[in-house]
């Protein structure tokens, strides 16, 4: 090892920075340390698991050229290191180092085309996937390194121009304004969520609304959450408005087949489907609401807020209703 690269692997027992985020699991392979990555944001997730241990030196050595600032020789070094590399979570961090680097050194085209390709090493409805499209896009429509969200007032870089998006901080703030943005354009979609004529129609277009959030959320956790809680408003108060009118419609099936089910000489085979039918049609119910719940803290993203408490206990109390209905379509045990 020469002198620089000596120097370097004394910088890199130094270098304390947030890793690019898990990829997709990669097949199994011996246990070994991560090697850690570059900051992406202050909230970057956990890194890959990289499992071949020589990999994963060379991946570390690789940062430590970035981490001193040196983003043309990262990025050369990363280059010729993915034509061998084999490990995925070598390669992902190396992806990372390689977008990096260009967002570092201001080469925004670069730096966009650069995390649209670490996008494409992640699911689609991954949190990481979400992170660097959303980075990407930023870096897309930002040729002179200031993000400039639609619509909103022009921002100024300070003085010296240094406040760009090779800054962390300045990107993560950009992050929050795009997730911001996406997550107001959710308060369009109450409409379309809360049309559906059952519950069961509402809670399935509310899942894809809260998993949509969930990405926002991955985008920046600081996102303003005004628009998707006031789509779990709308669809606890839809909810509400259906449960009442099932509720009275089911009770005045339990009043023409109670008396019926209680008799062995008046119930029917047609008696009986129609009980179990009902019963089954309570338990879908009671499963539809615990759905709900369940997307509520998906959608309204972290902390407790004022109208999260009362959905549940909305939801609960409707939970409680059908699943005592449920239990007066029993059939009289005489009849067996």
């Amino acid at each position: 090892m020469n002198r620089k690269l000596a120097g370097i692997a004394i910088i890199l027992a130094a270098v304390v920075a947030a890793p690019c985020a898990a990829e997709k699991p990669a097949k199994k392979g011996p246990a070994a340390a991560p090697a850690g990555g570059v900051a992406v944001t202050p909230s970057a997730p956990a890194a890959p698991v990289i499992a071949n241990a020589e990999e994963g030196q060379k991946v570390a050595e690789i940062q430590a050229v970035l981490a001193v600032g040196e983003c043309d020789k990262a990025i050369e070094a990363a280059n010729t290191f993915l034509k061998t590399a084999r490990d995925e979570g070598a390669k992902t961090e190396t992806f990372c180092v390689i977008a990096e680097a260009y967002r570092k050194k201001g080469d925004w085209r670069q730096a966009a085309a650069a995390y649209q390709r670490l996008r494409d090493r992640f699911d689609k409805n991954s949190g990481e996937y979400a992170k660097y499209d959303g980075i990407a896009e930023i870096l897309r429509g930002s040729p002179a390194g200031i993000y400039q969200p639609p619509g909103a007032a022009p921002v100024k870089p300070a003085a010296g121009g240094a406040q760009t998006l090779a800054d962390d901080a300045v990107l993560g703030e950009a992050l929050t304004r795009l997730a911001g943005l996406r997550g107001a354009r959710m308060k369009a979609r109450i409409t379309t969520v809360t049309r559906g004529t059952t519950p069961q129609q509402v809670v399935a277009a509310f899942l894809t609304v809260a998993e949509e959030a969930k990405q926002i959320y991955s985008i920046s956790p600081e996102a303003p959450t005004d628009g998707p809680r006031e789509v779990c408003v709308a669809v606890g108060s839809r909810l509400q408005a259906l449960g009442a009118a099932l509720v009275v419609s089911i009770r005045s099936k339990i009043e023409k087949l109670q008396p019926k089910l209680m008799s062995y000489g008046l119930i029917t085979n047609v008696d009986i489907a129609e009980s179990r039918s009902s019963q089954a049609a309570c338990k879908d119910l009671v499963d539809t609401e615990r759905k709900f719940q369940r997307a509520l803290p998906t959608a309204g993203g972290k902390g407790d807020w004022p109208d999260l408490e009362r959905l549940r206990k909305e939801s609960n109390a409707r939970i409680a209703d059908y699943e005592q209905l449920s239990s007066q379509f029993r059939i009289s045990t005489y009849y067996y």
